[in-house]
């Protein structure tokens, strides 16, 4: 059975489902082991080189998590509560 590809576009609703596969992501364009990311994101080894890629990978989730919050609040006042008018056919 194949799969079908994933799009990358799509934006999880909470902050969990963003952070989950960090580590993969970064090994993957780093082309290292994810297991040496995580020994580097806790301290017990040390690359500039990850180190500033996860950064990185934090901010673009941190700029898609305000993206998602500010797009989702509701408006107030009357200009949310008016209803399009309807197009009629003359």
């Amino acid at each position: 059975m194949a799969r079908d590809k994933v799009s990358r576009n799509t934006t999880p609703t909470n902050l969990a489902s963003l952070i989950r596969g960090l580590y993969g992501r970064v090994a993957r364009q780093l082309k290292v082991d994810p297991s040496y990311v995580s020994r580097v994101a806790r301290g017990e080894r040390r690359s500039d080189e990850i180190e500033a890629s996860l950064e990185r990978e934090l901010r673009r989730i941190m700029a898609m998590v305000k993206t998602k919050r500010s797009s989702g609040r509701k408006s107030t006042g009357k200009a949310a509560s008016r209803k399009p008018k309807k197009k009629t056919k003359v």
